[in-house]
């Protein structure tokens, strides 16, 4: 399932919620998610456990964020795509499955690519902050994945 919505977002300028915040919590999904599908591989189950715990917190997170000012739209698309991902998360933690794994990172880089698009912005408010080339590679949440 891609991740996709009208263009009807609310203008980034009218934002109360920070897109570079929603990004940020984006980039830690795919950063978890990416331990997830490590762990799987080395048979770690407890690193499995909490990557995708994490995951799952973050998830809930995001959408707390977008309740804030963000688009009904934007939000019931978020909500009918999370729902995928969460099923990909609990099978990953549950049965140790890999293409669980796979696909739950595959669909949040296609919200992350598309959460980019409606808020172009958001990806220079996330880097703002002076960081080191690994911390921002870190925080890009591409590097595990």
């Amino acid at each position: 399932m891609q991740w996709q919505t009208d263009s009807s977002a609310t203008s980034y300028m009218s934002l109360d919620t920070s897109s570079g915040e929603v990004l940020m919590l984006i980039n830690q999904v795919i950063n978890a998610l990416g331990e997830a599908k490590t762990a799987v591989t080395t048979l770690e189950i407890e690193k499995r456990f909490n990557a995708t715990i994490k995951a799952m917190a973050l998830m809930d997170s995001i959408e707390e964020e977008m309740k804030a000012d963000i688009s009904e739209n934007i939000r019931n698309a978020f909500s009918q795509t999370s729902l995928g991902i969460i099923a990909n998360i609990t099978r990953t933690n549950v049965k140790n499955d890999l293409t669980a794994a796979r696909e739950a990172i595959a669909q949040m880089v296609s919200f992350r690519q598309t959460w980019t698009t409606l808020y172009p912005a958001a990806e220079e408010e996330c880097f703002a902050l002076p960081h080191s080339a690994t911390e921002n590679q870190k925080r890009s949440g591409l590097y595990l994945a």
